[in-house]
């Protein structure tokens, strides 16, 4: 491995238990990871679900709707985990970016495309005229975005391809586990998108909307979610097959720590897909839609821990003898965590105010 290649370790204190840091890198980019699977995964069933059948347009304008605020909400909430990454493998993670520089700072260009496609899409759609190949641009942008963040994720933890990439910089895409890592989150984001526009469907249903066009909503959700939990499932296994064998040995002989996350996930996705094909009429089984999401929400927790744990083994051998000075600072913590907390509660406030408080139609009401 050329080491010469890793930046020296910081000789900064952490200004607090290692573990506390692995523990908020976790829970913020859980938090972040929303809002992202709600983005790509609603912008890709915008752009598949035309604007022919039930309940059709009614997707579309959904995800254009949320993307309003959920491109933002995804932006700002991305700030918290990547601090944390800064703190504890900033070294790697920086250096990896580095590496890739063109394409890490393509993803504020298409990220700013994309932003702006979406408020395209929604005039048009307000205007009642077609956005179908709008929305579908916009979609290739956040595809693009989430093929950047795997590579360079994948690269963070891999020092010994480093060299090779320095050299030339698409031999970053040359990674086994690329393609099925990429397939896994773009699946995972489909899938939570299809559980949510069938969850919304449904609420929107018991409050007296139009039941034609919200069934047909809600089943494009559910089988959306369906064929993307079965294709998740087959593809993660290519993803274990598919990382360094002594990567998944190391991963493999960590006992309950590192497989009980892993297999309870796995549970969980199979649960899903039974609850998922027992739902015929989405609009009568509303507490299968809402289990369904639960489950989904459940099953990406445990993969996201299963995903940091795999980032230990990874780079096990370059952090060897790794020692860090611990000098904590409660003080600005404490305030970090009171601020969160309090920007996590508005959040979550202003959401339920914007989907319960919707305005009538006409002149007054406006």
């Amino acid at each position: 491995m050329p080491t010469s290649l890793i930046p020296a370790l910081d000789p900064a204190p952490l200004p607090g238990p290692p573990w506390l840091f692995h523990v908020l890198w976790v829970l913020t980019f859980f938090i972040h990871l929303l809002f992202v699977n709600t983005v790509l995964g609603g912008t890709l069933l915008a752009a598949f679900a035309g604007a022919a059948g039930a309940g059709r347009r009614e997707i579309r304008t959904l995800f254009v709707g949320v993307n309003s605020w959920a491109i933002s909400l995804a932006i700002t909430f991305g700030i918290a985990p990547l601090l944390f990454v800064q703190v504890v493998l900033g070294r790697f993670f920086y250096t990896a970016a580095i590496l890739v520089g063109w394409a890490w700072f393509g993803m504020l260009i298409l990220l700013t495309i994309g932003y702006y496609l979406n408020y395209v899409a929604k005039f048009r759609l307000r205007g009642g005229k077609d956005a179908g190949a709008i929305v579908a641009l916009e979609a290739v942008c956040f595809v693009a975005i989430a093929a950047i963040q795997v590579t360079v994720n994948l690269l963070h933890l891999q020092p010994g391809r480093w060299e090779q990439v320095a050299d030339r910089a698409w031999v970053a895409l040359g990674d086994p586990s690329f393609l099925p890592r990429f397939i896994h989150f773009v699946l995972a984001a489909v899938a939570m998108a299809g559980a949510l526009a069938a969850f919304v469907a449904v609420r929107r249903a018991a409050r007296g909307g139009d039941p034609e066009a919200l069934r047909g909503m809600a089943r494009f959700g559910v089988k959306a979610a369906l064929i993307a939990t079965l294709l998740q499932l087959v593809d993660g296994f290519w993803l274990l097959l598919a990382l360094p064998e002594d990567v998944l040995r190391a991963f493999m002989r960590g006992g309950a720590v590192t497989m009980a996350p892993l297999g309870v996930g796995i549970l969980a996705g199979v649960l899903l897909l039974v609850v998922l094909a027992q739902i015929s009429d989405p609009l009568v089984q509303a507490t299968k839609v809402r289990r369904a999401a639960e489950l989904i929400v459940g099953a990406m927790v445990l993969m996201i821990v299963t995903r940091h744990e795999l980032r230990d083994f990874y780079l096990a051998k370059a952090r060897a003898g790794e020692q860090v000075t611990v000098a904590p600072q409660w003080g600005s913590l404490a305030l970090f965590l009171a601020v969160f907390v309090l920007c996590v509660g508005l959040t979550v406030y202003a959401l339920v105010r914007a989907a319960k408080d919707r305005p009538g139609p006409g002149e007054e009401a406006a």
